[in-house]
Parts: C-alpha cells; sequence; structure tokens
C-alpha cells in the first residue's frame, strides 16, 4: 500500500486542484518545452542591450510584446514593442532589441510575452 500513496496524491491534487503531477520514472524525463523565452541584456559602449529571444521545437509562428520599464530619479519610462515573427527549430531568434543607456542597468524590469499555435509563455528581467 505504501507504493500507491505517490499516485493517490497525484489523483487528489489533479482532481481537486487541477494540478498535473507526474510520478515514477516518467516525472524525471518531462520533454522539453514546446516554446520558450528569454531576455537577454549585454553592456557595451556605456549602452544597455535588452534582446527579446523566443525557441521553439518546431516551427511555429506568433506574436510578442515586450515592455522595457525603467526607473531613476528624474522619473520613470516605459517602451513597448511588439510584432509578429516566424520561429525555425534550429534554434533562438532575437524577436527585438531595446537599448537604453547604461544607467539603466539595475533600474529596469523587462517583461516577455510570446504567443503562438504551440503556446503562451512570459519571462521577466531581472
Amino acid at each position: 500500500m505504501d507504493g500507491a500513496w505517490p499516485a493517490i496524491a497525484a489523483v487528489v491534487l489533479g482532481s481537486v486542484f487541477g494540478v498535473p503531477i507526474a510520478t515514477g520514472p516518467a516525472a524525471a524525463k518531462a520533454p522539453p518545452a514546446a516554446i520558450a523565452c528569454d531576455i537577454r541584456t549585454t553592456t557595451e559602449d556605456g549602452l544597455l542591450r535588452i534582446e527579446a529571444i523566443a525557441t521553439a521545437a518546431k516551427p511555429t509562428t506568433g506574436t510578442y510584446r515586450l515592455v522595457v520599464t525603467k526607473s531613476s530619479a528624474t522619473g520613470i519610462s516605459e517602451n513597448h514593442q511588439s510584432g509578429s515573427f516566424e520561429l525555425n527549430s534550429d534554434g533562438e531568434t532575437v524577436l527585438t532589441t531595446i537599448i537604453l543607456d547604461g544607467s539603466a542597468r539595475g533600474h529596469y524590469r523587462a517583461s516577455l510575452i510570446v504567443e503562438s499555435g504551440l503556446g503562451r509563455i512570459s519571462c521577466v528581467s531581472p
């Protein structure tokens, strides 16, 4: 009976809370995400470069929305960028790039939402 408790707990949690839970050997071998996003930052020549990046397990099309909010002693600024994309399964794609002055480092928040036929995902930085 002891071995049945994880399965019983998964059924109860899944049916009561709608939480999908994998147990056993399959739990350690989760499939890769169908679509993923990342926000990459680099500093060069005193500027902060923010890149919105997406990858997909198979070719897909969709839309993205990137919002970057910068706070400083003089106020708050927001930059909104959005558009459509086409992803292949052969690597990452830079969806858009925003360049801010170097003083933005440590004083910004970037939020990216990517939607496609493979699903919807979001990521933030920092």
